[in-house]
């Protein structure tokens, strides 16, 4: 299990990592699920929502990218990180609708640098 710091410090790196595949502005991401409800075990991955400035057609194109980076962290740090892509614009228009994103919107932690 990783502790606070070190979930923050993983996912800036994702961030950091996703950057140049959405440099149109900066990506806000969002923790979800075990590690923000603090309820995290050895087995849990690390869930992470990216909202970024695309549509949605440039995220789907650029899927396989967004999941080698997240292998990445696989191999390197032994961690699953499980992040999903997002246009800004979509989520924020179907936050209060979509029942998943309702939940990412009301457990969710934003991470700030």
């Amino acid at each position: 299990m990783y502790s606070q710091q070190e979930v923050k410090r993983l996912v800036l790196e994702l961030c950091a990592d996703l950057a140049p595949l959405f440099p149109q502005s900066p990506i806000e991401p969002i923790l979800f699920g075990s590690y923000a409800r603090g309820d995290a075990d050895s087995g849990s991955d690390i869930d992470v929502m990216c909202l970024v400035d695309a549509s949605r057609k440039d995220i789907s194109e650029k899927s396989w990218m967004i999941g080698d980076i997240a292998a990445g962290f696989l191999l390197k740090y032994g961690v699953v990180l499980s992040p999903i892509v997002e246009s800004k614009e979509y989520f924020t228009s179907n936050a209060s609708l979509l029942p998943f994103y309702k939940n990412v919107m009301s457990e969710g932690v934003r991470i700030y640098a």
